[in-house]
């Protein structure tokens, strides 16, 4: 389906914010960054190339883009904003449970004060809240899943960083990386622009709203704009089929994986999906054939990375003929070929940088180096030919080899390992962990397997495992 136009002189239907933001803090984070839960019992106050292969974006001097340099564009004063023009209108729903604008403010006025950087763990209506009280409170927040460790920083956010994803990229080497405002503010509005996103149309949240994806496409068009939330529990067929039945129309922002379980389940035919993005993982040719004939669903193909947002995406009406498609250039984003035949992007939504820069990195000011490699068309279209990256890309979430072998070792059960990615012969899937060890004499690999399963996440353990040759 196709989203009717969306007024442009005015994307978020209501003026710009005010020039005041909140107060930056003058705290220094330990090297341990932790949770800011101090105050629990105060109340709150109130290069180009000669062949010009650049692909220059649709729209680059609109007024969303204008918005996003903009100095009084600062982030907590841009959701009060939003959620005083919005007070009485649903931004979250979850299970049978609406939460107002206006409940959603309030409650986090009454959150306790954040004075260190703020750990939110996704999952609940907690993970906002922490999210918009961090930014209150001039703090930086990382998400993190439910469930996930605290991760440990190499350095301090920068004094302007309000984000920090903390993730293994596209290096395989967990690492923090550092966004300000205006760059967290720049992804959000070139998404808007980009998806057409409204106010009156939700985004289904069947992604991890703590990975990059999710938060950009998902819950900064929610604090920016207005545009609200349906949480799902769980991706399975039958509980996103009594989603569908909820609403007229909705966004979908999902993994190859999880369109493929859905159309395997037949819901997709009458499904109220009025925009359907894919990311995270290749998407296959046949899959996203199948689909649309079954469906007529057109599924698009988007392609971004943690260190700068949104870069491009695929704006066809009907499926591509090649599987390396990634679109065009999203709106004020510049792309073109860097060393080794990787995309270097330009925009103003790329990030400060790294807690753990490396010596081949190119981030910062504005430009960023991406592991991936492929080519662009004279019709500025993007294609991905491969990775010079060691990440592991398993059904769209990158595990860091590094983490698995240091769980495993960490057991005390092994002398040598060694992990790798292996092609899966499931093409959503995408890749498989795999482990190549040496065991400790007298310990068994279902004692490995044991210990692992409370180490790591069900998605980072390994499927595959072999002996190495003593």
């Amino acid at each position: 389906g196709k989203m009717p136009d969306a007024p442009r002189e005015n994307p978020a239907h209501f003026p710009p914010a005010p020039s005041q933001a909140a107060s930056p803090s003058q705290h220094q984070s330990p090297r341990r960054i932790e949770a800011g839960r101090a105050g629990e019992n105060q109340k709150n106050k109130p290069r180009g190339n000669k062949l010009e292969m650049s692909v220059n974006a649709r729209h680059a001097r609109s007024v969303l883009d204008r918005h996003a340099h903009a100095p009084s564009q600062m982030l907590y004063p841009r959701w009060l904003e939003t959620s005083r023009h919005y007070a009485a209108r649903p931004a979250i729903y979850e299970g049978t449970r609406i939460i107002t604008f206006g409940e959603l403010a309030a409650a986090v006025d009454e959150a306790p004060i954040a004075t260190a950087p703020v750990f939110a763990r996704s999952g609940n209506l907690a993970f906002f809240i922490d999210i918009l009280r961090a930014w209150r409170d001039g703090q930086a927040v990382i998400p993190i899943e439910r469930d996930a460790p605290e991760p440990i920083l190499q350095c301090p956010p920068p004094a302007d960083c309000v984000l920090v994803k903390y993730t293994p990229g596209a290096s395989g080497i967990p690492r923090g990386i550092f966004l300000n405002a205006a760059q967290v503010m720049a992804d959000g509005n070139r998404l808007i622009s980009a998806l057409n996103l409204r106010p009156e149309i939700p985004n289904l949240a069947v992604i991890s709203l703590a990975h990059s994806y999710g938060f950009s496409n998902v819950l900064l068009p929610m604090i920016l704009h207005g545009v609200p939330i349906h949480l799902a529990a769980v991706p399975f067929p039958r509980v996103i089929e009594e989603i569908f039945h909820q609403h007229a129309a909705l966004v979908v922002p999902a993994v190859p994986s999880i369109w493929r379980a859905w159309h395997r389940a037949g819901i997709l035919k009458r499904a109220p999906i009025v925009f359907a993005l894919s990311a995270g993982a290749p998407l296959s040719l046949a899959l996203e054939t199948e689909v649309f004939a079954d469906s007529g669903l057109k599924i698009h193909n988007f392609y971004g990375a943690s260190e700068c947002g949104g870069i491009s995406l695929d704006l066809t009406t009907v499926p591509r003929r090649d599987a390396s498609h990634l679109g065009t250039a999203l709106p004020g984003v510049n792309i073109t070929m860097g060393d080794d035949q990787r995309f270097l992007v330009h925009s103003s939504s790329v990030a400060i940088g790294y807690d753990d820069p490396r010596s081949d990195d190119q981030l910062g000011e504005g430009v960023y180096l991406t592991r991936d490699l492929g080519f662009i068309t004279p019709a500025g279209e993007l294609h991905l030919t491969g990775n010079s990256g060691h990440a592991i890309n398993v059904a769209g979430r990158k595990v860091s080899p590094a983490k698995v072998e240091a769980a495993i070792r960490a057991t005390g059960l092994v002398t040598q390992v060694r992990i790798t990615g292996v092609s899966s012969a499931d093409p959503e899937r995408c890749e498989e962990v795999s482990a190549d060890l040496e065991m400790l004499s007298g310990c068994t690999l279902e004692q490995l397997k044991s210990a692992l399963v409370v180490a790591l996440p069900l998605w980072e353990l390994p499927r595959h495992w072999h002996y190495m040759e003593k």
